[in-house]
């Protein structure tokens, strides 16, 4: 009988510790959620600061209303910026959606660790 007790409380001790920190902190994203404002004939440069990755940044959802909606490197700081800008005419709110990932991107170890969910104001 004390074996069996002993050998329930081994297992449940074993169970608790599988699920540890390191497991929270893969699931835990950074999400922002800017509103930018611009004329329809500017373009918006948005830099990511420290969230951002050169090879683990991607858009994941694209602006419906962009001439230009792309990510692009800094040449100097090496700093992603989200560039832009709108389509002759519109005017009103696009949205683009942007992630930075902890490994290769796409791959099944990656995580999420940045979410930038971009609202982007155009007016006359």
């Amino acid at each position: 009988m004390n074996r069996l007790l002993l050998l329930i409380l081994f297992l449940f001790i074993l169970s608790m510790s599988s699920c540890s920190k390191d497991n929270e902190i893969k699931t835990t994203a950074l999400i922002f959620t800017p509103t930018e404002s611009i004329s329809n004939t500017e373009t918006l440069s948005y830099g990511l600061g420290q969230f951002g990755h050169a090879e683990l940044t991607s858009i994941t959802s694209q602006a419906q209303n962009a001439e230009i909606s792309e990510l692009r490197i800094h040449p100097v700081t090496g700093e992603v910026i989200y560039f832009y800008q709108p389509k002759a005419g519109f005017m009103g709110q696009d949205h683009v959606q942007l992630r930075t990932e902890s490994g290769p991107l796409g791959s099944p170890e990656s995580t999420t660790v940045m979410r930038a969910n971009i609202t982007i104001e155009v007016s006359f």
